[in-house]
């Protein structure tokens, strides 16, 4: 999964979410939905705290460079 982007992991996320919602999948498949939206959920997760760390460390950058 490391080739998908953020953008697309949130996207097929949230198909899955809405899949799952409307309850209309059969047990096992509702059980790989729900596999799958887990992982993407982890895979977003650390994409935003890979991204609020690089955040934090520009920020800081900025602060120590001023006068």
């Amino acid at each position: 999964m490391s080739t998908q982007s953020f953008e697309d992991a949130q996207r097929e996320l949230e198909r899955i979410v809405e899949r799952l919602e409307r309850g209309e999948s059969e047990l096992d498949d509702a059980i790989k939905l729900w596999e799958r939206g887990e992982e993407l959920y982890r895979y977003c997760v650390s994409k935003l705290d890979f991204a609020q760390g690089k955040i934090e460390e520009l920020a800081r950058r900025v602060e120590s460079s001023r006068p």
